[in-house]
Formats: C-alpha cells, structure tokens, sequence
C-alpha cells in the first residue's frame, strides 16, 4: 500500500472553520472545589449546554431546583429560588462563552422523581417565562445575560427522561414554545434533545406536530455515541435534510450531545451500567490518545455535516462522561484536541484539503489567516495502525515557510517535534496519533 498523499490548496479559500469545540455545563463542579474557567477560556468554548449540571445530585437549573412548589405562583418572585442557578450561570458566562438553557430536568436513571409531564402545560411555561425574566429581562432581581436558545426538554424517546406519551410532550412543546415566543420574540426556540438513533417516529412525529401547529421551531438538538467519526457526519446531514423536507429550512441543528463510545467485545449499553470494568474501560477512553484522536478527527467531519452549534457531552470534570479533564480538573489528550479545533477556528478561512474523511482512517482540516502570513493544518489518524502520510502545499505566498509540527499521541500532547523550512512534509502518524502544523512565512 502506498503512503497516503493529502494536498492541500491554501489559495483555494472555502469558508470559515465552525467553532464546534461547545460542551455541555459549566466549569464549576464538587461544590466549586474544581473549577476549570481558565480551561475553558484556553479553548474558547463557543457554546455551553446547560443539562445534568452537577449530575447525579443537581441543585441548579433544573425546573424543580428553581420553583421547588409547583403548586406557587409563577408571577411572584417569592416562589422561585434562583440563587444556586445564578451562581451557575454567572460562571459561564464568566468564561466567555454563550449559554444554551435546557428547561426540564436532569435524567434520573433508576428512579422517577421529577422526570414526569407536568401536571399543568401552561403553569410550566409560564415557570419558563418566569427563568427568562430573570435571566434576560433583569425580573426578581435578575439579569441581563441575553441567552438567546431555550431548548425544552431532553431525550424525550428515553423513559429515564420522559415516562409519559409522545402526544403529552408534543402539547408541553406546544404551551411553553408559544409562551415563550410571546414573551420575546427573538429567542431561539427548540428541542427536545434526541437520542435514540433521532430517526424516528417520535421525532417525525414532533416535526408534523410543530409544522401542523406552526410552532416555534429555530433550531433541532439531536444526540449521538458512536464509535466512528463519520457517524455524525452522516446523521448531520441527514438530520439537514428531514428538517429541510418538514419545511423548517431556516431551523438549524444542534449536536449537543456527543462523546466516544467504542465498547469491548459482547458489551452493551445495559452491560455499561451493570459491569463496572466495561464502564470504566468505555469511558476511560475518552480520555486518552484513541479519545483524542476520535475528538479531532469528529470535529473535522463536522465541518461537512450541516451542524449548527455541537456539545461534547460532558465538560464538567465530575462527569465519568468528561474527556477532557480528570476528576481534579488536570486536562487529559483529549482537552489538546478540542484546543487544536480552536487553533484551526482562530487562524481564519478553511482552505481545500484533496481528501475524503475517513479514507484510510485519516482526516485532515487546514486554515489561512486573512493576510495569508499564517496557516494552521490538522490531520488525525483515527486507526489501530501506523501510517506514513506526506502533506503536499500548494497556493502559498511566494518566499520561505517555516513549518512546527506539534503531536498528540500516547507519547506526546501536542509536543513540539520537528520544525523546518519545508513546503512538503512526510510524517509518521503512530496510532491514534494527530499532527498540529502551523506555518508561518518567514
């Protein structure tokens, strides 16, 4: 077999490089013990998804945490308590980042507490309306934050979520999307979060309801756990088009949910919560070069897959779903590659890159900065095997470039190993490895 040659045409400028790096919840976790801000700053984390903060104990967001007595007044201050949730949104916004508000609950894996239909449509979105008040309106001595996207519910197909019938939650969307857009109209509306493989009849049968109704409907959450990067490049795209032929082409889709789940030999998802060797073997990858690598290479996918807005499930370090730091906050491989899409995202134009994601487990992305002094390149090789590749440049300015290579592997993380003058470059790509280049004219 040959070595894999990828071209890449920095005179051919073909948009901008999405900032796909988002998460799902703040930096804060373990009662503020661990708080990761300035990691989250270093990535610039462009969207936080607020749903499980503080999992499996959240005592922030949730509706019940904020109006605690269902049987209270929305319309008096005195029936919320927002105090925790302040703390909570202030951090983030702290980081820089914008906020995506999941209303509902937390998921509740082995018994119902507060994942039921509410008892009242319209008291509940008017508890909705009360949030975003305080959160945007300055109402119960609240703020001014500008959160624009409000996404109701999570994983409604998912009975650890929502133990009630598609059609109950079809009128919940109904009575809090309509109150809420009565309340400001430029708010981004959406939901529900869906797992479950999306393509279903529950969600055919949202995007009708929505339709039939004329409902608010700005933008789609969706979520997947694959093992391959092309999985979410697949399903954007496919999620693309069923938004577009229910006649929501102005809707955007968001992937907030998505994290590496490769499982051993003969286990499932039922094994994952029932064996604690196979839970900690799946999620301890996500933590490592194989993590990392998959993370990178998911990342670059994305920028062909018609996603909006995507969230790595989860940011926080207490989360046994978090790749990106331990459970003391240290950054693991796979923070690097989140910090590599950054770099790519903040040189500038996406360039041409001659090659089809995924052909020979390999995926590549490239920039240019708009004066066209500075280029960022990134390939992942998401594979069991050592690969020798040769990256040939083309459309850069005349004169001499020096090239830094930075490499992420079970060795290295994002280490400086080789720099030249060089307008071609061979490099051996050890498995699951990810090359950073960043070229600069001399």
């Amino acid at each position: 077999m040959t070595d894999p040659v990828i071209p890449i045409d920095f005179a051919r400028r073909i948009g901008t490089v999405k900032a796909l790096q988002g998460v799902n919840n703040g930096p804060l976790c373990y009662g503020n013990v661990i708080d990761v801000t300035h990691s989250y700053k270093e990535l610039a984390v462009p969207w936080v998804r607020i749903h499980d903060p503080n999992w499996p104990h959240p005592l922030e967001v949730d509706i019940h945490t904020i109006f605690p007595d269902f049987s209270a007044d929305p319309a008096d201050p005195a029936s919320y308590r927002f105090e925790r949730t302040d703390h909570y949104i202030q951090s983030i916004v702290a980081t820089g980042a914008n906020i995506v508000y999941r209303l509902g609950e937390s998921i509740e894996h082995f018994r119902r507490w507060y994942c039921y239909p509410p008892e009242d449509n319209e008291k509940w979105a008017a508890i909705c309306c009360g949030i975003v008040n305080h959160y945007n309106n300055g109402w119960a001595n609240g703020f001014r934050h500008g959160i624009r996207y409000w996404e109701i519910w999570n994983e409604v197909e998912n009975p650890k979520m929502w133990p009630g019938t598609p059609e109950q939650f079809y009128e919940l969307y109904r009575a809090a999307s309509t109150a809420l857009r009565a309340l400001e109209p430029d708010l981004k509306i959406g939901g529900y979060a869906c797992g479950g493989g999306v393509f279903n009849e529950l969600t055919y049968g949202f995007l009708d309801y929505c339709r039939t109704h004329a409902l608010p409907l700005d933008f789609l959450s969706w979520h997947t756990y694959p093992d391959s990067p092309l999985k979410p490049l697949s399903m954007g795209k496919r999620v693309r088009a069923m938004l577009d032929e229910y006649g929501f082409t102005e809707a955007e889709s968001h992937l907030n949910e998505w994290n590496y789940m490769r499982f051993p030999p003969g286990a499932t998802w039922k094994t994952m919560w029932t064996d604690e060797y196979v839970k900690q073997d799946i999620l301890e990858r996500a933590k490592t070069a194989e993590g990392a690598s998959f993370a990178a290479a998911t990342l670059i996918a994305l920028q062909d897959a018609d996603v909006d807005v995507a969230n790595y499930y989860d940011g926080q370090p207490s989360s046994i779903f978090c790749g990106l730091f331990n459970y003391y906050g240290v950054r693991q491989k796979t923070f690097y590659a989140f910090r590599a899409i950054r770099d790519l995202h903040e040189t500038g134009e996406r360039v041409s890159v001659g090659w089809e994601h995924g052909r020979s487990d390999l995926y590549a992305c490239a920039a240019i900065s708009p004066c066209g002094t500075k280029a960022t390149v990134l390939v992942s090789n998401f594979s069991e095997r050592e690969q020798q590749v040769r990256l040939v440049f083309d459309g850069l300015a005349e004169g001499s470039w020096v090239v830094e290579r930075y490499a992420l592997d079970e060795a290295n993380t994002l280490k400086l190993v080789a720099a030249g003058m060089e307008k071609e470059v061979e490099h051996c790509m050890p498995r699951y490895g990810i090359v950073q280049m960043k070229l600069v004219k001399a």
